[in-house]
């Protein structure tokens, strides 16, 4: 049967096989690139989260396509402690970040037209897409001290006049790099020309880097745009199922996006009336989790770089989010280094996964548990160092 919006393959990769093997054989295997925050022992408040679901407001139903009011001015206040301005009624909820992405790319275009999404990028992106029938195009961010935005490769991507998006990623998945506020006004002038929306991820807007600072793009009127996040990672709670976009642009357009959506929305009416009573609880008490998060982060990445030092391992400047890349020696692809890894029980991603365009790259999460951390990147080493 041919499903033309599915992959011509479903079968997995050599390297997910290959740990599929060795779970079964009862292989204790060392989980390096762990994203789910429910399992990696940071402080869920619980007690917290169970008492919220069980307010009175979530058993009514007074269905609205955007969201309840309530829970929109508690999306509106997360933002104005990242000191933006945001009118709640340019707040859509959604019931995850992906779903958010999948009403931007419904509304913003026909089938078989274009976006473009940066490379490096989280792989997700691309079964998005797919689904909803529209193709994706990459503009390129390279390496020299810091990640920075190859404004040719964008410039060039824009050219042919059939890109009705543009998504930045900030922090960028894997990278953690930022663009600065000289590459973000580029890029708003190239989607201003283009005729384009500017779509923005913000969802690890959190977590800066130790000596860096992260401000949302949010509030902002430059060009239509969308900048889009969620409780999965604002607050640790991927099963409560709900994410955002915020509506922003210029006069009639701003309104034109709303409506837009909002229509989208109504057809799903996928936010359940709990998780939105229950958000104005889960957000105000965000800060334990965050703060917690961000102690393992730079934690994990202090250890990484002490334990580095004069090796051949190099890690890769990051400005904020979880992940971190890695350059091995190229003596190996990315694949065969993570599958001598696997066979030492470490499980890390190659940098072709997220389309990272450089041989010898390996991607790891920050949010390991320490003890794990620590055996991990030591069996790395260990493997770096055999002949």
């Amino acid at each position: 049967m041919n499903w033309p919006r599915l992959p011509p393959n479903l079968t997995t990769n050599r390297l997910t096989r290959r740990r599929q093997e060795l779970e079964r054989e009862g292989r204790a295997l060392l989980d390096l690139v762990v994203s789910n925050p429910t399992r990696v022992g940071l402080p869920i408040p619980a007690d917290v989260a169970m008492a919220e679901l069980a307010g009175a407001g979530t058993l009514r139903y007074d269905p609205n396509p955007i969201g309840s009011e309530a829970a929109r001015a508690a999306v509106a206040n997360y933002y104005a402690d990242h000191g933006a301005t945001v009118d709640p009624d340019r707040i859509i909820l959604t019931a995850s970040t992906s779903e958010a992405y999948a009403h931007a790319l419904r509304l913003l275009a026909s089938p078989g037209e274009v976006f473009l999404v940066p490379a490096p990028t989280y792989p997700l992106l691309l079964p998005l897409a797919a689904l909803e029938g529209v193709r994706l195009r990459s503009y390129a961010l390279h390496y020299n001290d810091r990640w920075w935005l190859d404004r040719e490769s964008l410039e060039q991507a824009l050219a042919p006049g059939d890109v009705r998006g543009v998504i930045l990623v900030q922090p960028n998945n894997p990278t953690g790099s930022v663009l600065d506020a000289d590459e973000v006004e580029f890029v708003t002038r190239c989607v201003a020309g283009a005729g384009a929306t500017l779509l923005v991820d913000e969802v690890f807007l959190d977590y800066p880097a130790p000596g860096h600072r992260l401000t949302t793009l949010a509030g902002r009127d430059h060009v239509p745009q969308l900048v889009l996040s969620g409780l999965s990672k604002v607050a640790g709670l991927p099963q409560m199922k709900l994410g955002w976009m915020v509506v922003g642009g210029p006069g009639p357009i701003v309104d034109e996006l709303q409506r837009g959506l909002e229509w989208i929305a109504d057809a799903f009416l996928s936010v359940g009336a709990p998780v939105q009573a229950a958000l104005p609880g889960f957000l105000s008490g965000r800060h334990e989790f965050v703060e917690a998060t961000c102690r393992r982060l730079d934690a994990n990445e202090a250890w990484l770089d002490r334990r580095l030092a004069g090796t051949s391992v190099t890690r890769r400047v990051r400005q904020g989010g979880w992940s971190v890349v890695l350059k091995l020696p190229a003596l190996r692809s990315d694949d065969d280094w993570c599958l001598a890894l696997l066979e030492a029980g470490v499980v890390a991603h190659p940098g072709h996964y997220y389309d990272a365009g450089e041989d010898s790259l390996i991607v790891l999460s920050l949010l390991t548990p320490e003890t794990e951390w620590a055996d991990g990147i030591e069996r790395l080493l260990g493997i770096i160092d055999r002949p």
